[in-house]
């Protein structure tokens, strides 16, 4: 799991994390792949370079669930599956941000809204929105208008969208070493997707 497979280009970097993925899944992880190839359909969008890339990895996201399905795996599975594979290929970017926060911080909750305030300036640039909320020693936003939603919603996948990217919040959150509550996303019919991040000091008992 090196950061350097974010340096290639995205389906290679995307097949080498599915087939990590595939080995302890009861299919055949070759025909899953060979079909994931075959299914992939690139899908064109003017966003910023950061959305635009995340939406490339996600035309392979389909691709590998629409195969998953296809190899005998329930949707739930295939779900599972889709999720693994981005852990597998994000992992190392979570780790680095928690490394490069540790040099401007020895607080949590600076290093923490620092490492956001960094992903939405970088990567969930518009037309991603979000609103910042008051919340004492925590952190808490509201993301009104989410373009993951939008592309799974408008691809006939809405049930992916929590596999693909909401998943990961929670695993971030766990890797930095914080608390993460959600009740609401968008991909589930809501108007915005709570985030609300809960520093383990300041945790009720």
């Amino acid at each position: 799991m090196s950061f350097g497979r974010l340096l290639l280009p995205p389906g290679v970097a995307y097949r080498r994390a599915a087939q990590e993925a595939l080995a302890d899944r009861p299919v055949d992880a070759q025909t899953v792949l060979a079909e994931m190839r075959r299914a992939y359909a690139r899908t064109e969008s003017r966003y910023s370079f950061g959305v635009n890339l995340l939406l490339r990895y996600f035309d392979w996201s389909r691709a590998l669930y629409a195969s998953a399905l296809e190899a005998g795996l329930d949707a739930d599975e295939a779900g599972r599956l889709v999720q693994d594979t981005h852990w597998r290929l994000f992992r190392p970017v979570f780790v680095l941000l928690n490394r490069v926060s540790r040099l401007r911080s020895r607080r949590l909750r600076t290093r923490v809204q620092w490492m956001l305030d960094l992903s939405f300036r970088t990567v969930f640039t518009a037309p991603f929105e979000r609103e910042l909320l008051a919340s004492g020693e925590g952190i808490a936003f509201d993301v009104v208008r989410c373009p993951i939603a939008e592309y799974f919603r408008d691809h006939g996948m809405p049930e992916l969208t929590r596999h693909a990217a909401c998943s990961l919040d929670w695993r971030m959150a766990e890797l930095w070493g914080v608390l993460f509550e959600r009740t609401q996303t968008i991909a589930a019919g809501a108007d915005s997707c709570d985030f609300r991040y809960q520093m383990p000091d300041h945790v009720e008992s």
